[in-house]
């Protein structure tokens, strides 16, 4: 990894700057109604915004020096301005050295076009990509308890890849390789939506032509105790049938099959060597997947060895939401970056 590298992935231009407070302009009348926590959410900020140093919003700095940094704000601040209702947010910077007040509207989605992370070592190849997600609630974007709202792992692989075609996530919360379900989902959908992966592809066979690199990452919920989904010869001749569909429908798209991340019990064992009620373990799964994403020309993607520090037994209570198998969204970016430096280097 570069020097530079590792600027990007902690969105930390920042960081050598030291930018010095400058005081407001006079606010009439300012009220705080309310402070409370908040589920952690990426940010960029724009480029006029003002970052202030505390909640009386008298001094701040100016965003320009922070227009590739990654926030997540922790807090929400409900506010009377001038006797208008206003929200703001306390954001955090990736790299944990800086925190500020910034108002709701001076805020940014990270899958913004202005919002600029590619790595260097990513160059053109990828700016004219379009990128498809497949799969179940890790790639998208689910945290066990809301959604990341456009910044899960594949999003964050797209923004460092430096790729410019919006991200064509088709990935569900529990999501399984079989079966045929649909269901109803809330957050970033609301709507009724095809759940499983061979219900999903069928679906969305138009994009797939248009697709240049395909994502599928799923199986952990076929693992799951009472999914339905039966014993492992089950769930490998669905996904061989949903891969070669893939492969049929556009022969020429770049397919990488993710291997399921790491997972724990409910008294933290982990799973990879743990049988589920159909006789099989989260390995033996990873590796039958392995088997036929090979067979099928599909290149195969590790976390446990492309990441192999990001998520672990020792520190899974801070890098999953729910400390057993969602990522927080803080992992998620970690994530999407180490899978796009793994991407560039093939």
């Amino acid at each position: 990894m570069t020097f530079f590298a590792v600027l990007i992935f902690a969105g930390t231009a920042d960081f050598l700057l030291n930018p010095s407070d400058t005081y407001a302009k006079h606010v009439n009348s300012i009220k705080v109604q309310s402070i409370s926590r908040i589920h952690s959410h990426a940010y960029a900020v724009k480029k006029h915004a003002k970052l202030y140093t505390g909640v009386n919003f008298k001094h701040y700095i100016q965003a320009k020096h922070y227009l590739r940094t990654v926030w997540y704000r922790e807090r929400l601040a409900k506010l009377t301005v001038n006797g208008k209702k206003k929200s703001a947010f306390q954001l955090r910077s990736a790299n944990n050295k800086y925190t500020y007040w910034v108002f709701h509207s001076q805020v940014k989605g990270i899958a913004c076009k202005s919002f600029k992370i590619a790595l260097p070592a990513a160059g053109k190849r990828f700016v004219h990509k379009r990128i498809g997600v497949f799969g179940d609630s890790i790639p998208s974007g689910w945290d066990g308890y809301h959604f990341y709202l456009n910044d899960s792992y594949p999003d964050w692989t797209r923004k460092y890849l430096g790729s410019q075609p919006k991200l064509q996530n088709e990935a569900v919360p529990n999501a399984q390789i079989v079966g045929h379900e649909y269901r109803y989902v809330g957050g970033k959908y609301n709507k009724i939506v095809p759940r499983d992966i061979s219900v999903v592809l069928k679906h969305n066979r138009k994009r797939i032509k248009l697709m240049n690199i395909i994502f599928v990452h799923a199986g952990t919920n076929d693992y799951t105790n009472w999914s339905g989904a039966g014993n492992l010869t089950n769930v490998s001749r669905h996904l061989y049938q949903e891969i070669r569909y893939i492969r049929k429908v556009n022969p020429k798209a770049k397919v990488y099959g993710i291997l399921p991340i790491s997972r724990f019990g409910n008294y933290g064992q982990n799973c990879g060597n743990l049988p589920n009620m159909y006789g099989y373990t989260l390995n033996q799964l990873r590796r039958v997947e392995a088997v036929i994403y090979k067979s099928l020309g599909a290149t195969v993607v590790d976390f446990d060895r492309i990441a192999p520090r990001v998520i672990t037994a020792a520190n899974r209570a801070t890098t999953l939401q729910d400390h057993k198998i969602h990522p927080t969204s803080r992992t998620a970016q970690k994530l999407g970056y180490y899978l796009a430096k793994w991407v560039i280097r093939q």
